[in-house]
């Protein structure tokens, strides 16, 4: 299998943005539980029902998209090693047979965000 380190960029790039955007709709989902709480909106044992099923997958999605973030930091800093190395080796190869060395591309993880 071939993938670029550009390939592998690109995928930590669109992970970043797909974990944002599930954090972002859980805290439309908790703004919502919090109206349910104060019985704006809904009241009654259905709704105490609802909040108690939808609070701990809040409180424990905190932790998972830590990890998820913290996974996708861990998998763009393997490739960034790996390009590291290639590009040394490719200068030492370089160097050694007197031509110059191709430009590699350093990565830009999470577009600088």
């Amino acid at each position: 299998m071939k993938i670029s380190y550009s390939q592998v960029e690109n995928y930590c790039n669109e992970l970043h943005v797909l974990a944002k955007k599930m954090n972002e709709i859980l805290e439309n989902i908790e703004s919502e539980v919090l109206k349910l709480q104060s019985k704006e909106k809904w009241s009654g044992s259905s709704a105490d029902f609802y909040v108690s099923k939808i609070v701990p997958v809040i409180k424990n999605f905190d932790e998972v998209f830590k990890e998820i973030e913290n996974s996708i930091l861990y998998m763009a800093s393997c490739a960034e090693g790996y390009q590291a190395i290639d590009q040394t080796i490719v200068k030492e190869i370089c160097d050694n047979l007197n031509i110059s060395s191709p430009n590699l591309s350093t990565s830009n993880i999470f577009g600088g965000s």
